[in-house]
């Protein structure tokens, strides 16, 4: 469903159910102006994938944003401590997920 929204908005999309599939195209040199990560993946959760992410040099500045059902502080803390920009809850109102990921593509825009 997020995939279809984004597309709709003009974004290319790639989707991976897998964490570590997801890890492996993100090492690629391929250019992403943002990544969706959800906490349950096959393998891996989401904050491992941040994690791993943000250990790669040219994904440093890519945006990062959190969809997940779990609404837990902690597991909060922890995305935004291995560096989410930021964290959704689902339900999600798709206008605030979009708006969400413009603002922070937006804010790395400025710094380079």
């Amino acid at each position: 469903m997020f995939a279809q929204v984004f597309e709709i908005h003009g974004w290319r999309v790639t989707k991976h159910h897998a964490a570590h599939r997801a890890g492996e195209d993100l090492r690629g040199t391929a250019h992403y102006d943002a990544v969706l990560v959800g906490y349950r993946f096959e393998g891996m959760d989401g904050v491992a994938l941040i994690t791993q992410i943000r250990a790669l040099a040219h994904r440093h500045d890519v945006p990062i944003v959190m969809v997940t059902g779990t609404v837990a502080c902690a597991l909060q803390a922890d995305a935004l401590a291995a560096g989410a920009d930021d964290v959704l809850y689902k339900p999600v109102d798709m206008a605030i997920l979009v708006d969400t990921v413009n603002k922070c593509v937006e804010r790395v825009r400025r710094r380079h």
